[in-house]
């Protein structure tokens, strides 16, 4: 009898050593480097140092496991249902030309902030009305300079917009340093300036400025104190390893950017990328769900190409990790989602719009600004 006792439990501690081992080598394993680096993010926080090998490990995670690791770290780091509503004006009337990008590749550039654009003064306080906290103003310039008229005018727009209690973002191209210390004296809360693609893949769709000269606009956003806003595009007819390669010059920046928009490409006809393939909902998930990981503070923004995707389609999105949306009904040249249709959402959703903030140095700038005008 004892020696069957112990023959039982012999054979019952061998079969679950043998289950342990094969479920520690099977494909089907819940093991997965999402998983393991998620769980790495939320007890030691963000970190600068990530190899490009541990990021194309996480983005080749099964895609169910992005979107629960990435909810995971999104939950731990942020109030998940908090979403930013972005409204975003364009001051100029056209893009640079040898931009692959560009809707019009053969359009002269508007050098001046087009007269019919000063809607501004008007779009704002509608955009305040319907939700958004952000208002993001856009010229389509390659750079600043000889433009001190436009830029100082710009500089009042950011004034104004502050004094409404709204954070203000503007993507000008590149900026000197100098212009950067002026931006944030006026009251400019982040700078966009995207990196688009990868470093390698980056001369197939921009010639009108070097990889280098991005990430120098970024460093001087930086050092001015603005809050940096970079993401990129996809679908322009990159690798994975492209995309891979994109979020690891965000995620190995000095500072993760603040804001990381991803973009999907809504093809143009009469483009030289108007044949490409639309971008699939787990293309973007895939994004989203490894820079929350990789960057677990950063705002995720869906930003273009999110018209095409359904409300389900979204909400997986928002699951991921994403945080952050553009509002009204066009971004520069494309459609893109109406007030009314993500008001509709929030509410099915469960979302609630995410209050501005502000740095320290901003608020002690306003208050003095008050105790000055007080006193007069």
């Amino acid at each position: 009898m004892m020696l069957a006792r112990f023959a039982f439990r012999s054979q019952l501690r061998a079969s679950v050593s043998f289950r342990q081992s094969a479920s520690s080598c099977s494909p089907y394993s819940s093991s997965s480097a999402a998983s393991a680096e998620a769980e790495r993010t939320i007890r030691e926080g963000p970190r600068n140092d990530w190899s490009r090998d541990e990021i194309k490990a996480v983005y080749d995670s099964p895609v169910l496991d992005l979107l629960f690791h990435g909810a995971q770290v999104h939950r731990h780091v942020h109030n998940f249902r908090e979403v930013q509503q972005c409204t975003q004006i364009w001051l100029t009337r056209s893009r640079p030309a040898k931009n692959r990008l560009n809707p019009h590749p053969h359009a002269e550039i508007c050098k001046s902030i087009d007269r019919d654009s000063l809607a501004v003064k008007r779009a704002d306080p509608r955009a305040k009305e319907a939700g958004s906290t952000r208002f993001c103003m856009g010229a389509a310039w390659r750079d600043t300079i000889g433009r001190k008229t436009n830029f100082n005018q710009i500089l009042d727009y950011i004034k104004e917009i502050r004094g409404m209690g709204m954070e203000v973002c503007c993507t000008l191209g590149m900026i000197e340093k100098q212009q950067a210390l002026e931006l944030k004296k006026a009251g400019l809360t982040a700078y966009n300036h995207n990196l688009d693609t990868s470093r390698e893949y980056y001369p197939n769709v921009i010639t009108t400025r070097s990889y280098d000269d991005r990430l120098e606009t970024l460093e001087h956003v930086r050092e001015a104190g603005i809050n940096v806003c970079s993401g990129g595009i996809i679908g322009l007819g990159e690798a994975e390893e492209d995309r891979v390669g994109l979020l690891h010059t965000l995620a190995t920046l000095p500072s993760h950017p603040e804001s990381v928009p991803i973009n999907a490409l809504l093809a143009v006809k009469g483009t030289p990328l108007e044949d490409q393939k639309p971008v699939e909902i787990w293309e973007m998930i895939r994004m989203i769900g490894t820079a929350r990981i990789v960057m677990p503070k950063a705002m995720v923004r869906l930003s273009a190409g999110r018209v095409r995707f359904t409300m389900p389609e979204q909400a997986l999105c928002f699951l991921a990790g994403a945080n952050s949306i553009f509002t009204g009904e066009k971004l520069l040249t494309t459609p893109n989602n109406d007030f009314d249709a993500d008001q509709l959402m929030f509410k099915t959703l469960g979302l609630i719009p995410k209050p501005p903030s502000f740095s320290e140095d901003d608020s002690e700038s306003e208050n003095c600004e008050k105790v000055a005008s007080a006193s007069h």
